[in-house]
């Protein structure tokens, strides 16, 4: 089983400081790789650099610690087809029924149907 993160949830774990790693080992009670896909990789990149030019302070920290935590939990980055990221991570979901997707983003909730989300009061859910 794969549970793969989303940019919006990665950035909102990193503003927050949620430590998501550990609400997610106390839920999925089966063994899982945690991944993220190189679209997302690239998305969060973009951010800290700032290219579409409206990004918010604190957005562009949130991306960086976003990648420092990549980088320093070791997080199996993924190659996933699709010509978006919402592409991506949808096909990568479909790979096994099993996959979880982390994620913020309502229309990909309503698509993939089962993710992990946060709650009003920061905590982690898994729906369905």
């Amino acid at each position: 089983m794969k549970i793969i993160l989303d940019t919006n949830f990665l950035i909102y774990c990193a503003r927050e400081k949620l430590d998501y790693m550990e609400e997610i080992a106390e839920m999925i009670n089966e063994g899982y790789d945690l991944v993220v896909p190189l679209q997302v990789i690239r998305e969060l990149q973009q951010l800290r650099a700032d290219k579409w030019k409206k990004v918010s302070g604190k957005d562009k920290n949130a991306a960086d610690l976003a990648l420092q935590i990549i980088d320093a939990k070791k997080i199996k980055k993924v190659e996933a087809t699709g010509k978006t990221v919402d592409e991506a991570i949808v096909n990568l979901s479909r790979e096994d029924a099993k996959n979880i997707v982390c994620t913020l983003d309502r229309e990909m909730r309503f698509t993939l149907g089962r993710v992990i989300l946060v709650s009003k009061g920061k905590k982690l859910i898994l729906t369905k």
